[in-house]
């Protein structure tokens, strides 16, 4: 299928993709002043109608090492270069070379770098970049549960101590997570788990042989019987992602994480392609196609008159073109899924939807 699919898309994007340079809106801001609150992505889309060719208006500017780090106060200035080509010139703010001092609750002097622009709305996908994930069935299945309270309840929020199965001493924390619904690609193939972060758990008392107390935090729902922990391990993430176009991948768009059935700009989605396929940062275009069409003197579409239609190809069948209807941004990555959010839709976005080529 994907084959298939991969033809039709090569004739809709090879085209524009002879056009190299990046073309600059003719509404484009002259200069602009980045504002701590922007994402790369939106600073991208004031100047060009595809933000992924943003490192094409730095490429004579030998000063700036990484195009994708913008920090707040950066002025940045449209210019026309010797060669009549648009690019961007920047007077970088001087917070950004100087660090802020700040005093730590211990009363020391402590120095933070300044942070640049995130790519994309951390607030919409921080959870799933920092607690959300995707496992396998089987490494779900085999994380300790969430057994019970001394008070019988079946809920529980932060500051209640629950009992666990028995837990590895650890440094740090644990995380509560549980089984949000399964990731199935369109041949029915369970591709993981989706792992929700509820809560973070403490250990209390751990001196049984078969089970451990723990005092639960920072609930962001309230944990259930059932449930299980894995070792939490905050680590920084970078939210300045460099943008790369999709080049031959070809995938589908399996879900909302929300689980809505219909999608649109600002959604998170499940792709069925995995860290063989995309990394963080990847652009895809979303695409739609429409049901194949017997073309005879009274012509149907596949499946309409009998399910027996959609099994079988008919000689005069022809199938219709995948046209672009958005595109989103890759920005978590699995074993054989990815997390993605959508920044355009010009229509509503269903399961199945063609990710490729933006």
């Amino acid at each position: 299928m994907k084959a298939r699919l991969a033809k039709w898309l090569l004739l809709l994007i090879s085209i524009p993709g002879l056009c190299i340079a990046a073309s600059v809106k003719p509404d484009a801001p002259e200069t602009y002043t980045v504002k701590k609150g922007d994402t790369l992505w939106d600073i991208s889309s004031m100047y060009l109608d595809k933000p992924w060719q943003w490192p094409e208006l730095w490429r004579n500017n030998t000063n700036i090492v990484n195009p994708h780090l913008i920090y707040p106060g950066d002025i940045l200035t449209l210019v026309i270069n010797q060669h009549g080509e648009a690019e961007l010139a920047l007077n970088r703010s001087p917070e950004v070379t100087k660090p802020l001092i700040k005093l730590s609750p211990q009363g020391k002097r402590v120095k933070k770098e300044a942070e640049p622009v995130p790519t994309l709305a951390w607030s919409v996908i921080e959870k799933f970049v920092t607690k959300d994930q995707v496992m396998s069935e089987d490494a779900f299945d085999a994380l300790p549960v969430v057994l019970g309270d001394a008070d019988a309840g079946i809920r529980f929020a932060s500051g209640d101590l629950v009992i666990t199965d028995k837990l590895p001493d650890i440094e740090g924390q644990y995380a509560i997570v549980r089984r949000e619904g399964e990731l199935i690609d369109l041949d029915g193939n369970v591709l993981g788990i989706h792992a929700r972060y509820v809560a973070k758990a403490t250990l209390s008392i751990n001196e049984s042989k078969d089970m451990t107390l723990v005092n639960v935090t920072d609930s962001q729902f309230e944990a259930n019987r059932g449930d299980r922990l894995i070792p939490y391990q905050p680590t920084k993430h970078e939210k300045a992602l460099g943008l790369v176009p999709a080049n031959q991948q070809v995938g589908h768009i399996l879900t909302n994480l929300k689980q809505y059935q219909l999608m649109g700009k600002y959604d998170v989605v499940a792709l069925d392609l995995g860290r063989d396929d995309v990394v963080p940062g990847t652009v895809m275009g979303v695409y739609t196609q429409g049901p194949a069409i017997n073309a005879s003197k009274n012509p149907t579409y596949k499946g309409e008159t009998s399910w027996l239609d959609s099994i079988f190809e008919f000689a005069d069948e022809k199938q219709q073109p995948a046209i672009k209807v958005g595109e989103l941004v890759v920005f978590n990555v699995f074993e054989n899924s990815s997390y993605a959010l959508i920044t355009r839709s010009a229509k509503v976005i269903k399961r199945g939807a063609i990710v490729a080529h933006p």
